[in-house]
């Protein structure tokens, strides 16, 4: 009873992190205006909107199309291109939440279907020729929910640093990552699964198309994410498919490493093609003629609710976040991202990797005590990560993050798993996200209590994030110091008001 009372009570917790904020039609600012110069890309013009004060407006495209919807025989395929258009299509709301389970609570991402391959773009360019680094973000919500759309990353703040922005759409849970015996037969690849991966790496195909329309630089993307967004990345550090389309990486609370607790935990093919099966049997149609067909006929809804329910059946994480994960199939993902890491295999680009001092020390007071969003004994796998960059000749950066809202700080709270959002995209300031937000954080206040000091921390995260997405290296004039990563000195810096560099990174952990 009592687990079956924490997955009640953790699917409403995600359903405020992953859409509190989010509506089909809803702007990314209070004002706006039509933009009537309209971008040319690879399949066809688009047009939006312009937010923001004259002097820093960005120019903002909600819901392109990458590649073409999944859907009938594309189901469980990987992503096929867009069709083109003729004239100029009109991108000013968002596209469909992708298929993902029923959420309990205030749900206001709008319809769901599998039509849901799409981007946002948000940039200050006002040509093409301005060449602006870019910057790619990947949603949290592990593998099983989240959206592109929810508003506190669809913000201008960020990019009125001087970067365009991509946030990317994609499968999701036993859309995304279903694996068969009978889809690896039919993949001229013998494999099946990872199909979430697919649609990422489409979309960053898209972006070294596309990406020059909106001002920005196809040979300067760093990718970046929090909790699942930062598994994503990695395991795309890791993918050889994934070669030449980013150049830098920000990981933000999570790896896809599955030595921690609560950590996504990669399979191998086999084992992902066994859970495809009860799948199927769970859907009764393991019998029929032919049941991939069969499963192709179904309406996503089934699916997902028999996906959930299998869940149940293997255990209470499972039930929440999902029975899929990445499959290590030979080519996708030739090996664990932690074994690639270790084996010095990885893409050798610049990263910075962190998390929240709550998540990491176990102390933040998550009310439902939720291993996935607390992540005790993640940090020797950031040190995993550093030691081999060094050994590559890369460097990579270290953080904790510990900022805390006055009230909140008050009331006891170390800082939690994604309170770091507000800050990396400017909201500091907005009374109504962070009474949107404060559940989430396991706050009993909506009124945090934010002041100069939160609006100053949330500067300065805004500073090092772009510029080390323009230059490769997070140092600020004037800021701070932040030195690279070195077992020798373990050194990281302590994000809060005033920023610090600290040593020890690789003691950190939870507290007695």
């Amino acid at each position: 009873m009592k687990n079956i009372l924490a997955v009640t009570l953790a699917i409403l917790l995600i359903s405020i992190i992953s859409f509190v904020g989010c509506s089909k039609e809803a702007a990314p600012s209070p004002a706006s205006a039509p933009y009537d110069d309209p971008r040319e890309i690879d399949t066809g013009y688009v047009s939006g909107e312009v937010y923001g004060e004259p002097g820093k407006e960005v120019y903002v495209y909600l819901g392109i199309p990458y590649a073409a919807p999944p859907v009938g025989n594309l189901r469980w395929k990987p992503p096929q291109p867009a069709e083109t258009w003729s004239g100029t299509r009109k991108c000013t709301s968002f596209c469909d939440l992708c298929p993902q389970p029923f959420m309990f609570g205030p749900n206001l991402a709008g319809t769901k279907s599998e039509d849901c391959l799409y981007v946002n773009v948000m940039t200050p360019a006002k040509t093409n020729a301005d060449r602006m680094p870019v910057m790619v973000w990947l949603h949290p919500g592990g593998y099983l929910y989240g959206t592109a759309n929810e508003l506190v990353f669809n913000g201008i703040k960020l990019p009125q640093y001087g970067i365009v922005q991509v946030n990317i759409n994609h499968r999701n849970g036993a859309m995304g990552l279903l694996a068969h015996p009978l889809l690896s037969r039919e993949s001229p690849n013998g494999v099946s699964g990872n199909y979430m991966f697919l649609d990422i790496i489409a979309a960053l195909k898209w972006v070294q198309k596309n990406i020059a329309a909106f001002g920005g630089d196809p040979n300067n993307v760093t990718i970046f994410g929090e909790s699942g967004g930062s598994w994503k990345g990695i395991a795309l550090m890791a993918s050889p498919l994934a070669e030449g389309l980013f150049h830098k990486v920000i990981g933000q609370s999570g790896t896809p490493t599955g030595s921690y607790a609560g950590a996504a935990t990669p399979l191998p093919l086999e084992d992902m093609e066994a859970l495809g099966e009860r799948l199927f049997a769970k859907l009764g149609i393991d019998d029929e003629p032919d049941p991939l067909a069969a499963a192709r006929a179904l309406p996503w809804q089934e699916i997902v609710d028999a996906e959930m329910a299998l869940g149940q059946e293997i255990g209470p994480t499972q039930a929440m976040w999902g029975i899929f994960d990445l499959a290590v199939d030979g080519w996708f993902m030739p090996d664990t991202p932690l074994n690639v890491f270790k084996a010095g295999k990885q893409h050798a680009v610049p990263f910075i990797m962190g998390g929240t001092l709550g998540e990491i020390t176990d102390k933040w007071g998550d009310p439902l005590g939720l291993s996935p969003l607390r992540m005790p004994g993640i940090v020797p796998d950031y040190v995993t990560m550093f030691k081999s960059a060094k050994d590559m000749g890369v460097k990579s950066w270290a953080y904790i993050f510990a900022q805390v809202p006055s009230k909140w700080k008050e009331a006891g709270m170390i800082a939690p798993h994604a309170l770091d959002l507000m800050y990396v995209f400017g909201h500091t300031g907005n009374p109504n996200m962070w009474n949107n937000m404060f559940f989430m954080f396991g706050a009993t206040n909506p009124n945090s209590g934010a002041t100069v000091e939160d609006l100053l921390v949330s500067q300065s995260m805004m500073r090092m994030w772009t510029h080390f997405a323009k230059t490769g290296d997070p140092n600020v004039e004037g800021l701070i110091n932040w030195p690279a990563y070195d077992a020798t000195t373990d050194e990281y810096l302590y994000i809060a008001d005033p920023l610090e560099v600290r040593s020890g990174f690789s003691e950190i952990g939870p507290t007695k």
